[in-house]
């Protein structure tokens, strides 16, 4: 049954940049792969990803045919760079002086990313007193070939925040505990979230997601935080001074003894 706006899937993908005769992978959401193909980041979640069929922002090229497949098949893509992340821009090189990178903490070394104004670039090029910062992305200009499998529809309302919630905040969906009774739904998410950048952002679009597809009428979100309490350690002290006490006493006792039985002498 084809896909409508407002459907939840998970979808495995992995995308090849085509160059002349050779394809080099570049992104993917499988971890074996990613190891093989040298291009393992330990630093990324490697787990189908979570889209919402006409609100997920993705490539034209994918957006035109995600909702003609089927949950368990498998379609190819070809996407020239107008439907991938187009034609490279060589406005968007900046000439940047070097000590101003320097006076930022900046290395002005090619191949240096950084990040201005929410825009992520790359040196390319420095000279003795200008560096090149390239914001294209790092894709643009390349026809590209990507592989899309769904591998699940989600169905019930807590399986849809769950997982919405591994898309907005990264956590494992089994850190997640939703109950839903009555068209109320309360969402427990777990204490690594509050480290975030701009959580309230993203609290405020993974309810709207939430509201986008779902029939819940109320949602309540809380943040489960457990301490733990040096109580052990407390009462190893108490132990031990008790411990102290009694061999003090024991050896006051032992003097006394000994006293008493040399007066008796």
């Amino acid at each position: 049954m084809p896909l409508k706006d407002g459907d939840v899937v998970l979808v495995h993908f992995t995308i090849k940049a085509v160059e002349g005769d050779k394809e080099v992978i570049v992104d993917t959401t499988k971890k074996e792969l990613a190891e093989k193909e040298g291009i393992y980041d330990p630093n990324k979640q490697y787990r189908e990803a979570v889209i919402v069929i006409g609100k997920s922002k993705l490539l034209d090229a994918v957006e035109e045919v995600i909702r003609e497949l089927d949950v368990g098949t498998k379609k190819e893509i070809i996407a020239p760079p107008e439907k991938a992340y187009g034609p490279r821009n060589e406005q968007l090189i900046i000439k940047v002086p070097v000590k101003t990178l320097r006076r930022q903490g900046i290395r002005p070394v090619v191949g240096e990313e950084l990040e201005v104004q929410g825009r992520r670039g790359k040196i390319i090029r420095v000279t003795e007193r200008f560096a090149y910062i390239d914001f294209n992305h790092p894709l643009a200009g390349k026809t590209l070939k990507i592989e899309l499998e769904i591998t699940r529809k989600l169905e019930t309302d807590e399986e849809k925040i769950k997982y919405l919630a591994t898309r907005w905040f990264g956590v494992d969906e089994e850190k997640v505990n939703v109950e839903v009774e009555d068209k109320k739904a309360r969402v427990t998410l777990p204490p690594e979230i509050v480290v975030l950048k701009d959580l309230d952002s993203l609290l405020q679009m993974f309810l709207n997601d939430i509201y986008e597809t779902t029939e819940l009428d109320e949602v309540t979100v809380a943040i489960n935080f457990k301490f733990r309490r040096a109580r052990e350690e407390v009462k190893s002290e108490e132990t031990e001074e008790a411990k102290d006490e009694t061999e003090e006493a024991s050896e006051e006792s032992s003097t006394e003894s000994e006293e008493e039985e040399k007066s008796k002498e």
